[in-house]
C-alpha cells in the first residue's frame, strides 16, 4: 500500500507542477489526468483511513476544517441571498479540489516526508528545465530564428499560455518557476536562483516577479546577514523598476480593470455585506471571478470570509518561519507567502496549483524539529 501511495503522490505532484492549469494536453485529445488522479486520491484516502488507519496532528485537522469552512460559508451566504444555484456552484467549483488535501495530510510520517521531498525535487527540476527552455526561446526569438506566428497558433490552443505583444509569454505552470527560485535561494544556490528569476523577468509578468522578490527578501531576513539583505533589496528594487520600464503602459488595461473592481465593491458596501458578503453566486460587472482574490473573498464573504481564509495560512507561516529553524520549513513558508501575495494580482491560491501547495504546507507542520532530514538555517 505504501508503494501505491508513493506512486500516486508522485503522479499528482508531477501533473500539477508540470501541467499548470491542467489543460496543456487537451488540444491533443488526452484525457483529463487531473480529474482521474483526483478521484484516485479520494479512493486512496478512504483506504488509508480505514485499512492503514492513518492519522495526523490535531492542529492539521483543525486547519483543514478551517479551509473547508470558507466555501461552505460562501455557499450558505449565497443561498441566503437567493443567488442562482448554478452561479453558486460555479463559485464552489475551484474549491472542490481541496478534497485532495486530506489525502496528502492523513498519511504515515514517512509518506509525509516523501510528499515534501517529492514537491521540492519536482519543483527544482521543473523550474530549471522551464527556465532554460524559456530563456532559449526568448533569445532565439530575438535573433529571428523562430516563427512567432507558428508558435502562437500551436501554443494558444490550450489556454495555458498568455502572450505579450513582444512575443514573450506566461504559462500558468510558471507559478512553480517562482517557487523554484525561492527554493534555490534558501539553499544558497544563487546561479539557479538567478536563472529562474531571469526567466520570470523575461515573461514580463509584473506581479509574479515582484512577489517572488518579496518572498525571497523575507527568506533572506531569516538566513542571511544584514549586509546581504540590504544588497538584495537594492537589486530587487532596480529589477522591478526595470520590469515596469519594459512593460510600460501595456499593463494599464489590467490595472484599470482591477481599479474598477475595487470601485464596484466599495460602492456596493453596506452594513450586512461588509461582515458577511454577497455570497457565492454574486458577480462583479457580470463576472463570477476576478483577478484579485482577497477582493473577491471580501465581496462574497465579507470580513468573516477574509478572517476564515487567513487563519490557516497565518498558522502555517508562523510555525514554519518564526518557530522552527530549518531550510525546508523556510522554503515552504516563503513559497506559501508568495502564493498568497501573487493572488493579489492573479488568482492562484485556490486553483489546483495553490491547493496542492497548501497541502504541502500543511504536511510541513507534521515534520518535527528533530527530523534529521531538515537542514538547519545557517
Amino acid at each position: 500500500m505504501k508503494k501505491l501511495n508513493k506512486i500516486l503522490i508522485f503522479l499528482i505532484s508531477f501533473e500539477v507542477i508540470f501541467g499548470g492549469g491542467g489543460r496543456l494536453l487537451e488540444p491533443l485529445g488526452f484525457p483529463p489526468m487531473r480529474y482521474i488522479l483526483f478521484f484516485l486520491s479520494i479512493l486512496m484516502l478512504f483506504i488509508n483511513l480505514f485499512i492503514i488507519k492513518s492519522i495526523t496532528k490535531n492542529i492539521v485537522v483543525i486547519l483543514i476544517l478551517a479551509l473547508f469552512t470558507l466555501p461552505l460559508f460562501g455557499m450558505l451566504i449565497g443561498f441566503a441571498h437567493g443567488n442562482l444555484f448554478t452561479e453558486v456552484m460555479f463559485d464552489l467549483q475551484p474549491f472542490l479540489y481541496m478534497l485532495i488535501i486530506p489525502y496528502f495530510c492523513f498519511m504515515s510520517k514517512d509518506l509525509n516526508a516523501y510528499s515534501l521531498f517529492t514537491f521540492v525535487r519536482l519543483v527544482k527540476l521543473f523550474s530549471i528545465m522551464s527556465s532554460l527552455m524559456y530563456v532559449a526561446y526568448i533569445f532565439m526569438l530575438r535573433l529571428g530564428l523562430l516563427d512567432f506566428n507558428s508558435i502562437y497558433n500551436l501554443m494558444s490552443e490550450s489556454g495555458e499560455f498568455f502572450f505579450r505583444p513582444s512575443g514573450a509569454f506566461f504559462a500558468k505552470s510558471f507559478f512553480f518557476i517562482a517557487i523554484g527560485a525561492i527554493l534555490f535561494f534558501c539553499e544558497k544556490k544563487y546561479f539557479k536562483f538567478l536563472l529562474c528569476m531571469m526567466a520570470i523577468f523575461l515573461t514580463e509578468t509584473r506581479g509574479v516577479f515582484l512577489f517572488a522578490g518579496v518572498a525571497v527578501m523575507l527568506a533572506s531576513f531569516k538566513i542571511n546577514s544584514l549586509g546581504r539583505n540590504l544588497a538584495l533589496i537594492m537589486i530587487i528594487v532596480v529589477a522591478v523598476l526595470g520590469m515596469l520600464t519594459i512593460v510600460g503602459g501595456r499593463g494599464a488595461d489590467s490595472d484599470s480593470v482591477r481599479l474598477n473592481d475595487f470601485k464596484y465593491v466599495y460602492d456596493s458596501l453596506h452594513s450586512w455585506n461588509v461582515i458577511f458578503g454577497e455570497g457565492f453566486g454574486a458577480s462583479i460587472f457580470g463576472r463570477g471571478r476576478i483577478e484579485v482574490v482577497p477582493l473577491e473573498i471580501f465581496y462574497k464573504m465579507g470580513i468573516l470570509g477574509i478572517l476564515i481564509s487567513l487563519i490557516p495560512f497565518i498558522k502555517i507561516i508562523f510555525d514554519n518561519l518564526l518557530i522552527d529553524n530549518s531550510i525546508l520549513k523556510v522554503q515552504i513558508a516563503c513559497s506559501l507567502i508568495f502564493a498568497l501575495l501573487v493572488s493579489l494580482t492573479n488568482p492562484f491560491i485556490y486553483t489546483p496549483m495553490g491547493i496542492y501547495l497548501i497541502s504541502i504546507s500543511l504536511i510541513s507542520l507534521t515534520e518535527s524539529k528533530g527530523n534529521k532530514d531538515l537542514l538547519p538555517v545557517t
